[in-house]
């Protein structure tokens, strides 16, 4: 799902005002990636898919909220399909074939009334309708839920310095920025009474290349990480993203009861900061964000025609530790990592290594135990 994005680009391919004022760029601090935004760190639960020496990778926003886009289906765009076939069939139809279609019953004799009734009043509703189809995919984002990457992919790289970000191509298309360049907004959705309606989300804004150029070349901005309650949420992840690439991890877990203020990153994240790297289940997905039965079948209805986005070769964004789906114990991507041991896709010696870091005594003796 890339609502957030894709409302940036429609704002951005107005103008280079709009796109900026959509971000509420002028309206709020910017913070550069020499500078803290908050007292400690956080990283929001289901928001990693890997963590390793070399790269941290956090989904964007929306995805928990994608089964809207399935809800959407019967209940906005059949309703409005119906109509403007009602208004074809009793007002466009007579008129080129000389009988009319009631529903999907065809009728040879066209009253004058019938003709009225379709051009006066379902006229007027199928334009409607329309527009309604077209603002609901396009303005409201929904086609980002059919027929393209199933989420989004942004990589931050410590290595490279550099951050690599996988989404589709209307909504700003693959990309690599250099890290020392972004600065992050923690209100991208202002404070307007409209904006208090979009999903809030730590955004972080790429500077056109050279400040006196009119067309902005090189401006961009991202949506990095779930959804956040609002700049309370966006300044820690912010934070915690930027920790990871100035220091890197510095401990193997946080300890208990450490302080508010802490700023330790863990080698080893806790299994529900992260998130399954591939196209889940139907079980894998309620198992990760617990909605309800209806939830899980509107978001499986849009996943379906989804696909899942891998990073270029070319890029070596992964610096030599993997891709999360290959590599999942290597790489740190531990939701990943536990899906493929249920599944039994585990060598003995990742199973071990897993059970290592995050198993109990009996579940790391059953590993050693296992035979190949």
């Amino acid at each position: 799902m890339f609502v957030r994005e894709n409302s940036y680009a429609i704002a951005r391919k107005k103008s280079i005002e709009k796109g900026r004022a959509h971000i509420n760029l002028e309206g709020q601090k910017q913070w550069p990636t020499n500078r803290s935004g908050a007292r400690g760190v956080t990283i929001p639960n289901g928001s990693a898919f890997a963590q390793n020496e070399a790269y941290l990778e956090l989904c964007n926003s929306g995805w928990n909220l994608q089964w809207r886009a399935g809800i959407g289906n019967p209940y906005v765009i059949l309703p409005a399909l119906l109509i403007v076939w009602m208004w074809y069939g009793l007002a466009v139809h007579p008129l080129l074939f000389g009988e009319i279609i009631f529903f999907f019953v065809i009728g040879d004799e066209v009253p004058n009334t019938v003709l009225w009734l379709g051009w006066l009043l379902l006229f007027p509703m199928a334009a409607a309708s329309a527009f309604m189809i077209f603002a609901w995919f396009y303005y409201m984002g929904m086609r980002t839920c059919f027929f393209t990457f199933a989420r989004g992919r942004i990589r931050f790289n410590r290595l490279t310095r550099k951050v690599y970000v996988l989404r589709p191509k209307y909504c700003g298309g693959n990309a690599v920025f250099e890290w020392d360049r972004l600065v992050a907004l923690f209100e991208p959705e202002g404070t307007s009474a409209g904006a208090k309606q979009t999903i809030k989300a730590l955004a972080l804004y790429h500077p056109p290349f050279d400040a006196t150029d009119p067309t902005a070349h090189g401006e961009d901005c991202l949506f990095a990480g779930p959804a956040v309650t609002g700049p309370e949420g966006a300044a820690p992840l912010w934070e915690y993203i930027r920790q990871y690439m100035e220091t890197g991890p510095t401990i193997d877990r946080i300890p208990p009861g450490a302080p508010a203020n802490f700023k330790g990153i863990a080698r080893y994240l806790h299994p529900e900061y992260t998130t399954y790297c591939g196209l889940p289940s139907s079980y894998q997905y309620r198992q990760e964000c617990r909605p309800g039965f209806m939830e899980t079948f509107f978001h499986m209805s849009s996943q379906i025609t989804c696909s899942w986005p891998r990073f270029p070769k070319e890029w070596q964004s992964d610096s030599g530790m993997g891709e999360p789906e290959d590599r999942p114990v290597q790489t740190g991507a531990v939701m990943t990592a536990l899906v493929y041991r249920a599944r039994g896709q585990l060598s003995k010696d990742e199973e071990v290594e897993l059970m290592e870091r995050y198993g109990t005594a009996e579940a790391l003796a059953a590993a050693k135990a296992r035979r190949d």
